[in-house]
């Protein structure tokens, strides 16, 4: 796009007019390549351009070789230099005509309004013009400024790059209240206002990573907010379709929270994971803590879990199941509810006879407690023995009729208890009827009393 402007000034005791032709090229020629072989970096546009001019000392076009300074303002008077000035000296001016390649580096032109400063001497002394010469964009350049609207119904903008820790979009906000780096919006159902994918199958990518380098105490490198208080929106939500690693992963240091979730309403989650496999894993390096759970009226820890697998709490636990359980070895095919005495091997076996002394308890059903296992180990080839609490056990009435009260003893249907009788012998009994059973057999509550 051309653009003609008329210059006066005094020079050489007479009128000078310099003709201004902008917005020629906006890159500088680059060396030919071979059409056969590939273009590497080497064939990146630099951030130089082409000015082109005519030149006339009032009678006619000048054919000399003259020195031209050029700086760049962002205002057409005053204003502000922007960058460095570039000299062209030893301009060869023909018949009017001459061309200059500027560079004033790869941050003068963000999208802002620019304007030239010429000053010419073409032997007679410098002289600087005025006005200032705005420069003007080509026309595709004009999507690129400040405010611009690219529209389409595709892939609208495609950014590539291959380096060593090079950013294909950087977007960076600074001044004014809640500036962003980088916004996406998306108002169709299903639509994503930023997505991103790390394709690769290989090496520590990441679709999205968040970094923030505040000391604050309330940055964030992601943040997630879901502001509708009639829909059950996500601020930030993880999917993991593989059959290993994190749908989220969440990692502090240094004493700092790999996640921390908050909920501001009795009705959300802070924190919400659904998995088939692991809903939410979390790993600290060294003594520090797994889970911490606030109050915030006042502040204050209410639960946590150390690194070691401590548990702590200030109220205490509550569980709709109602016994202790002690993980030991046992035998195959042994059901909730037995009886259960020890075997000569050690292991936990089914009841089989009267007032049996070594019976060592019942097959917990659901525990509320269980000790004698970590918690990466499985429970294949142990069952929960209740010691202490409230389980279903099977009864039999073979010894007459249970009433709740009766202490309870192993029975000779296997894996059944009786009511105990007067002077049950010492070791025996299992727990005392929390339910009678008239005839039979049946599954009745019994509260665990070894004795």
């Amino acid at each position: 796009m051309q653009h003609k402007t008329l210059f006066k000034l005094a020079l050489f005791g007479g009128a000078l007019v310099f003709l201004g032709l902008l917005g020629v090229n906006f890159s500088a020629p680059v060396a030919a390549q071979d059409p056969s072989g590939d273009l590497g970096i080497q064939a990146v546009v630099s951030t130089a351009f082409v000015y082109q001019g005519q030149l006339s000392d009032g009678g006619g076009p000048v054919t000399d070789t003259c020195d031209f300074t050029f700086g760049l303002f962002d205002a057409v008077s005053g204003g502000t230099q922007i960058a460095s000035t570039v000299n062209a000296n030893g301009t060869v001016v023909t018949n009017g005509a001459f061309a200059v390649v500027l560079d004033f580096g790869d941050t003068a032109f963000t999208g802002d309004a620019r304007y030239l400063e010429i000053t010419v001497n073409c032997g007679g002394g410098a002289t600087t013009l005025s006005p200032r010469q705005e420069l003007h964009a080509v026309p595709y350049a004009l999507s690129l400024r400040p405010g611009a609207k690219i529209v389409g119904t595709d892939t609208v903008l495609e950014v590539t790059t291959s380096g060593s820790n090079s950013k294909a979009v950087l977007g960076s906000a600074t001044g004014g209240a809640n500036p962003a780096g980088v916004y996406g919006t998306s108002s169709s159902s299903g639509g994503r206002g930023v997505f991103g994918e790390a394709t690769s199958t290989t090496g520590s990518n990441s679709g999205v990573r968040g970094v923030t380098q505040s000391t604050d105490s309330n940055a964030t490198g992601v943040y997630g907010l879901a502001i509708s208080s009639s829909a059950t929106g996500t601020g930030v939500k993880g999917q993991n379709n593989g059959t290993n690693g994190y749908a989220v992963w969440g990692q502090g240091g240094n004493g700092a929270t790999g996640v921390l979730g908050q909920a501001n309403s009795s009705t959300k989650y802070g924190v919400w994971a659904y998995n088939s496999g692991t809903g939410v894993a979390l790993r600290v390096e060294g003594a520090g803590t797994l889970i911490e759970a606030w109050d915030m009226s006042p502040v204050n820890v209410r639960f946590r879990v150390d690194n070691a697998g401590g548990v702590f709490s200030d109220v205490g636990y509550s569980t709709p199941a109602a016994d202790f359980a002690e993980m030991l070895p046992a035998v195959d095919r042994l059901e909730p509810a037995d009886v259960l005495v020890i075997g000569p091997d050690g292991k936990l076996t089914r009841s089989t006879e009267a007032y049996q002394p070594t019976v060592m308890g019942v097959y917990s059903t659901e525990p509320g407690f269980v000790g004698g296992f970590q918690a990466d180990t499985e429970m294949k080839g142990q069952v929960p023995l209740a010691v202490v609490g409230v389980v279903p056990v099977k009864a039999s009435a073979e010894n007459g009729p249970i009433q709740p009260g009766d202490m309870l003893v192993a029975a000779n249907i296997p894996g059944h208890a009786m009511n105990a009788g007067d002077e049950p012998p010492q070791g025996t009994v299992i727990g005392k009827a929390l339910a009678g059973l008239d005839e039979g057999t049946g599954v009745i509550q019994m509260l665990v009393i070894l004795q």
